[in-house]
């Protein structure tokens, strides 16, 4: 009785605080982003025009070349090679569905269970806003730093749960053992959104937006 109420305890903690943890954090940063470059672009646009006809072949110039910059900054560039790109975007977003679908199915198995699920639903949130950042090329760039934001997130998920499976088998993987939920269903569970985390977290990095 004791093991099933430290396993309570446990999973709480990490249901309720250390998981959705990184999802607070991953939205504060993307809003605080979100306001800090769209005030910056107020600024830019109420700038006289007349700059921009006195220097605008420069300009223009200049944005080129920060074009082919970025292009040869690392990544997938999508206009060199398209159909690398699309390939590689299309697993990105098969990913994040199943990830959504790992996580539902989670959820759904802890409440048959009758175990609770603290706060892991706000997950399903950063994974949903992560995947429109990136289809959104981050709103269009209104929200700059939305790759290293949406990394650091699949990073913070992979690590986290990675402390939920030391957790879990330091308790014992015997546990719920006749239950709708053994413990060792739930290992095998987190084991593969760990997984996709670090298969996102990948992708992320090799993307271009």
């Amino acid at each position: 009785m004791s093991h099933l109420y430290n396993h309570i305890v446990t999973s709480c903690f990490l249901d309720t605080i250390l998981i959705p943890l990184c999802t607070w954090l991953y939205l504060l940063a993307i809003v605080a982003l979100f306001a800090i470059f769209s005030r910056r672009g107020r600024t830019t646009h109420a700038r006289p025009s007349k700059f921009y006809m006195v220097h605008g072949f420069r300009s223009h110039k200049k944005s080129t070349d920060i074009d082919v910059n970025e292009e040869s900054a690392g990544g997938i560039p999508h206009r060199r090679h398209g159909k690398i790109y699309l390939v590689v975007s299309v697993l990105y977003y098969l990913l994040l569905v199943a990830q959504l679908l790992m996580c539902v199915l989670e959820i759904v198995r802890l409440s048959l269970a009758h175990l609770g699920i603290g706060l892991l639903p706000f997950t399903l949130v950063s994974i949903i806003v992560a995947g429109a950042l990136r289809l959104t090329k981050g709103l269009q760039g209104r929200v700059r730093g939305w790759r290293w934001a949406n990394l650091a997130l699949w990073v913070a998920l992979a690590i986290m749960n990675g402390v939920k499976i030391a957790e879990e088998v330091k308790e014992g993987t015997g546990m719920r053992k006749g239950t709708k939920y053994p413990v060792v269903d739930e290992l095998t569970d987190v084991s593969v959104m760990i997984g996709v985390y670090t298969a996102l977290g990948i992708l992320e990095v090799c993307l271009r937006p």
